[in-house]
């Protein structure tokens, strides 16, 4: 039969390995740098799955598009084109149409 000293001793280093592991969890989210969407530089265009496991991608970096390939264990430059014209980089996401409020729908679709 274990002694209350052995179980108190016990409950301490389990608290303390607990304690250690939200401590560097907690240590990690502070180090990592926030992702700023402006300045990524790399952007993904498109992708098109040609097998289970193989895709073709298009990517945009600065003046330029890579056509790659993807597979599981490989990333292969299929080719590297200007970027055309006619695409320019968004700047903001189109406004989309206003929704109808809640008491207008309701009214529409109600009793009358």
């Amino acid at each position: 039969m274990p002694s209350p000293g052995s179980t108190l001793q016990t409950l301490l280093a389990l608290v303390a390995v607990l304690a250690l592991i939200v401590a560097c969890a907690w240590l990690l989210r502070r180090v990592q740098r926030p992702h700023v969407a402006g300045a990524n530089p790399l952007r993904l265009r498109g992708q098109l799955m040609v097998g289970p496991r193989e895709r073709i991608v298009l990517v945009e970096l600065a003046d330029q598009w890579i056509v790659a390939g993807v597979s599981s264990g490989h990333v292969r430059p299929l080719a590297v084109l200007p970027r055309p014209e006619d695409t320019a980089t968004p700047e903001a996401p189109a406004a989309s149409p206003a929704l109808p409020d809640f008491r207008s729908l309701l009214a529409r679709f109600g009793k009358q």
